[in-house]
């Protein structure tokens, strides 16, 4: 089995360079991994092991800071997501940005927040969430997680890929936040955007104004306009959204 694994691993590693534009899909190069098997716990699991690497190569702001205090208000009594922890926390960088990992790890950039009222920061954040909800995060994560062990040519102990170094967990991190969604993943998330806002008792039209506000700033390039590019179309489904939702009018 091991040489089976091996060998998966190489062919793997040849086809690095398109599977990161998996857009949500596992590429097909990744059924060569056959023998490998990894649950959504395991995988759930990884991405906690990639999480601490990220939070250690950022600069976490202190939880008494404004944009902790902020964080924690906005997002009270959002605790877990269909049996998934959540965990919040925010990166002090001017990056317009945001992310959610499988295991429930939610960061958000200053940048992002300098940028938007309570409304618009909230639907962003009920956005990412979306993506734990339907798995999206957990299939990007897969990819990027085969990806990087194929790289390493890590060895399968027990049926999963062994373990990487922390550094490597750094560079799985990097190619998951590289990837795109598609855009059937991203109108889902921007749905259940909608539905957080109404959950947390907002105006469900900030999502709409969000998405305006992306758009105007995606000259910048870079964070969430590149995973998370705002179109005239999630714009209108927003407003759909917005317009159906419970808590509307």
């Amino acid at each position: 089995m091991k040489k089976t694994v091996i060998a998966a691993l190489v062919a793997v590693a040849g086809l690095s360079g398109c599977v990161s534009n998996g857009g949500g899909y596992m590429d097909a190069g990744l059924t060569a991994f056959k023998g490998v098997t990894l649950s959504k716990q395991e995988l759930q699991a990884q991405a906690s092991l990639s999480a601490r690497q990220m939070d250690a190569q950022n600069k976490l702001s202190a939880k008494n800071s404004r944009y902790s205090q902020r964080l924690a208000r906005l997002t009270k009594g959002l605790t877990s997501v269909d049996g998934t922890p959540l965990n919040f926390a925010v990166y002090e960088a001017d990056e317009i940005n945001a992310f959610a990992m499988p295991d429930g790890t939610v960061r958000v950039y200053s940048g992002l927040m300098d940028i938007m009222d309570d409304g618009e920061l909230m639907a962003v954040i009920g956005h990412e969430i979306g993506h734990v909800k339907f798995e999206h995060s957990l299939n990007q994560f897969k990819t990027a997680y085969l990806t990087e062990a194929a790289k390493k040519a890590a060895v399968a102990t027990g049926g999963t890929v062994g373990q990487l170094a922390a550094s490597q967990y750094g560079d799985i991190g990097t190619k998951f936040l590289s990837a795109q969604f598609s855009q059937k993943d991203e109108l889902e998330s921007d749905a259940y955007g909608v539905e957080v806002l109404c959950q947390q008792g907002m105006d469900p039209y900030a999502a709409v104004r969000a998405q305006q506000k992306l758009m105007k700033h995606g000259g910048n390039g870079g964070g969430l306009f590149s995973s998370h590019p705002a179109t005239q179309t999630r714009i209108e489904k927003a407003q759909q959204a917005a317009a159906n939702a419970s808590c509307s009018g």
